[in-house]
């Protein structure tokens, strides 16, 4: 059971460094517009601070260590960013003890230099410390920018935790033998480099390279991973569209292929994302992972955000796959405080026959600063 619990607590590891890829969506930008990291991620820059305390929270306060509201403009002048991040979970399930535990407690900091951005992380994992962070050079011709780091290439929507299936499940199996793609907080990131550039109105290409980070653990002498990725986005009057595809290929078998769709609309926002991965576990192994999103935000402060989730660990549906959705409120009362409240079922389904499906009301306490 104590090791249920540490599982949990870190497998839905999941911080406010992390974009949120809707609020990208409702402004028309990239997530690199407000974070340190182009994927998303990375300690907010000054545009993102600046966004947050506009259009992402219910009402500005005054935090004991800073000066008058009205005088943060002059402090976004100033280079470098300090915080902490953590996260406080419970988990309320039918005929089970209430579980609650801290989920994360992490530093990070963030720098900006004109064109230079840097950031950096520490959180512990299980009993291991995990390291993010990289530099970003931006304002190249044809609006290219070049980074290094250590960081889990993104491909597809950074959703803004772990429990998703494409971004690794939250290891409740239902009786199968794994739950979602493998980015969880239990990888080391790899060490990467990626180059990227707007040469057209809304469309971006990157590629990136860096260590072998999916397979590093089951193959001797694994290769460095490659990866391209393209995104565009269309703007109009009423509707903001976005497509993306991107594909990641690691050692010889080891391949993910993944499609993403966007469409916001004033206060609404869709989003879905369809991901492949070939070749994991094992070389003839192959998984799928669906994802649909819908919120909407009812005032600034008060979002709805409900999911439908899909993951087949064989693609063929000869050991189950899990059908998930949920629904719950996102509130973002004051900076440095966000407040998640869910309500999740999870179904395990065979061919001919299903399970009864798992109930559960989630509470989620994160603090920023």
């Amino acid at each position: 059971m104590k090791q249920i619990i540490k599982i949990l607590l870190f497998a839905l590891i999941a911080t406010n460094l992390i974009a949120l890829p809707r609020f990208a969506m409702m402004e028309s930008v990239s997530c690199g517009s407000c974070h340190s990291y182009q994927g998303g991620g990375g300690a907010r820059n000054t545009y993102g601070k600046d966004y947050a305390r506009e259009s992402m929270i219910m009402r500005d306060v005054q935090l004991p260590w800073e000066g008058d509201v009205d005088d943060f403009d002059d402090e976004s002048d100033f280079p470098l960013t300090f915080g902490i991040d953590t996260r406080y979970q419970m988990i309320a399930q039918t005929d089970k003890d209430l579980r609650q535990f801290p989920m994360q407690f992490a530093l990070y900091s963030g720098a900006e230099f004109g064109n230079l951005i840097a950031h950096v992380e520490v959180g512990r994992v299980l009993e291991e410390f995990k390291f993010t962070g990289g530099l970003r050079y931006e304002g190249l011709p044809l609006e290219s920018w070049i980074s290094v780091g250590k960081e889990l290439p993104t491909l597809g929507w950074r959703i803004d935790d772990h429990s998703t299936f494409i971004r690794g499940g939250n290891l409740t199996t239902l009786g199968l033998g794994r739950e979602g793609m493998p980015f969880t907080p239990f990888i080391d990131p790899p060490t990467l480099i990626e180059v990227g550039a707007a040469p057209l109105a809304g469309l971006e290409l990157s590629v990136m390279a860096g260590s072998a980070f999916i397979q590093s653990d089951m193959i001797e002498d694994s290769q460095n991973f490659s990866a391209f990725k393209a995104n565009y986005m269309l703007e109009g009057n009423v509707v903001t569209g976005h497509a993306g595809f991107g594909v990641l290929n690691e050692a010889q078998n080891t391949q993910a292929t993944v499609a993403t769709w966007g469409l916001a609309s004033g206060n609404l926002v869709l989003l879905g994302e369809w991901s492949k991965m070939s070749g994991w576990p094992s070389k003839d192994a192959s998984n799928l992972a669906v994802l649909h999103q819908m919120s909407y935000r009812i005032l600034q402060g008060v979002e709805v955000v409900g999911r439908y989730e899909f993951f087949d660990p064989d693609m063929e549906l000869q050991t189950g796959a899990i059908n998930r959705t949920s629904i719950g409120l996102e509130l973002f009362p004051v900076r440095g405080i966000e407040v998640k409240l869910g309500y999740r079922t999870s179904q395990l389904e065979f061919p001919g026959e299903s399970s009864e499906p798992e109930s559960q009301l989630l509470t989620q306490i994160h603090i920023y600063l």
